[in-house]
């Protein structure tokens, strides 16, 4: 079939969104998430989905367009709801410590619920920067609002008196990402670490560290 003939019949299905080709469009989405963390998202191939979903390469096209496709579903799913949390963090009425807490928590959470998802958005977001789409840059910018949110809760703190400030803010917030995104190099569903213990780890460290005396 020609590909104009799939790409109208991939389009149809989707407006249709009858629950059978969703669940299998998720299907292919989740596979190749895994296959993208195996391979690296430049070298792997929809031909390597096929081959994990035990398919052949075109058929996936009544599904997907591309890998390209594959890799912003990949990060839709990645991103899906972790902003609006951190705003109704923010918004809430604990102290600034237990607002921490709680975004450290669903930052872990996010990352160990949409495993591998969150390993490729954080390993390719470098590369997506550099893109000038309008689905590269509407994903720049809602990393850049949830940044602005956890920079803004941090520095309450500083102001309240709750976090020390004689650590440059800046760094304060690059040290708190800096230990969620780097699990992209060693996080693993087997670990014997779960969620929760990573999360009351994760805030222990930052916590203590940027305690006031």
């Amino acid at each position: 079939m020609a590909k104009s003939g799939i790409d109208a019949r991939r389009k149809a299905a989707l407006e249709e969104g009858s629950a059978g080709y969703l669940a299998r469009r998720a299907e292919i989405i989740s596979v190749a998430a895994d296959v993208f963390r195996k391979h690296g998202f430049e070298s792997a191939t929809l031909l390597d989905v096929a081959n994990a979903l035990g398919t052949d390469r075109a058929s996936l096209y009544y599904y997907v367009g591309s890998k390209e496709e594959l890799l912003q579903e990949i990060v839709r799913h990645a991103l899906k709801n972790v902003g609006d949390v951190a705003e109704r963090i923010k918004r809430g009425r604990k102290s600034t410590p237990d607002k921490i807490r709680a975004l450290i928590d669903s930052m872990v959470g996010n990352y160990v619920e949409n495993y591998p998802h969150m390993s490729i958005y954080t390993e390719d977001l470098g590369r997506i920067s550099r893109q000038d789409s309008e689905w590269a840059v509407d994903v720049i910018d809602q990393t850049r609002r949830y940044e602005k949110v956890v920079r803004s809760i941090i520095a309450k703190g500083q102001r309240d008196g709750t976090l020390r400030t004689d650590v440059p803010l800046d760094l304060a917030v690059l040290s708190l990402f800096g230990m969620i995104n780097w699990m992209h190099r060693w996080y693993r569903p087997e670990l014997k670490y779960d969620a929760d213990e990573l999360s009351a780890t994760f805030a222990r460290v930052f916590l203590e560290g940027n305690a006031t005396r």
